[in-house]
C-alpha cells in the first residue's frame, strides 16, 4: 500500500466523528469560536493592542507569537506553542474570511472515514485543509520582521482577485 495513505489514515484518527454534517459544522464553529477568544485573552494578557480581524492585525500577531517565542511566554499563557500556532491559523482564517471576497470556512466529510470531517479554508475553486497551517512556525521564516502571515494573505489576495 502506498505510504502517503497511511499518513492519512493517521491524520484521520485524530479528528472529531460525528453523526451528522450539521454536528460536524456546529462543532467547528463553537471549536473556531474558542480558539479566537482564548487568543484575543492571550494577547490582551500580553498587552498586545486589540486583535480586530484587519489583514494589519497578522503582524501584531507574529509579533506576539515571536515575543512568546523568546521569551517562553507560553509558560505564562500557560499554552503550548502547537496550541498557539493552532490558534494563529484559525486566527488567519477570520481575516481571510472577512477581508476576502469568495473565501469563507468549509466543513467536510473526511474521505477515509464517513464520521469525520475536517475544517477548511474555502478559496474560490481551492480548499485547504487544515488543523495548523504554521506549524513550527519559527522554523519556515527568515526573521521575525518578515511578516509572513501579511505575506501569505496577500498572496491569497492576489490569487482571488484573478
Amino acid at each position: 500500500m502506498h505510504e502517503s495513505f497511511h499518513i492519512e489514515e493517521e491524520y484521520g484518527q485524530n479528528l472529531p466523528e460525528f453523526e451528522s454534517e450539521f454536528e460536524a459544522i456546529a462543532y467547528y464553529f463553537d471549536y473556531r469560536t474558542e480558539q479566537l477568544s482564548i487568543l484575543h485573552e492571550a494577547a490582551e494578557y500580553m498587552r498586545l493592542r486589540e486583535l480586530d480581524y484587519s489583514p494589519e492585525s497578522l503582524i501584531d500577531l507574529e509579533k506576539l507569537y515571536f515575543m512568546c517565542f523568546r521569551t517562553n511566554g507560553w509558560k505564562d499563557l500557560q499554552l503550548t506553542i502547537h496550541e498557539f500556532e493552532t490558534m494563529m491559523s484559525i486566527y488567519f482564517g477570520e481575516v481571510v474570511t472577512r477581508n476576502i471576497s469568495g473565501t469563507d470556512w468549509a466543513v467536510q466529510p473526511y474521505p477515509f472515514n464517513e464520521s469525520k470531517y475536517v475544517l477548511g479554508l474555502n478559496r474560490g475553486k481551492h480548499t485547504d485543509f487544515f488543523t495548523n497551517y504554521f506549524e513550527d512556525h519559527y522554523l519556515s521564516v527568515k526573521s521575525e520582521d518578515e511578516n509572513y502571515l501579511l505575506g501569505r494573505f496577500k498572496r491569497i489576495e492576489k490569487r482571488m482577485k484573478r
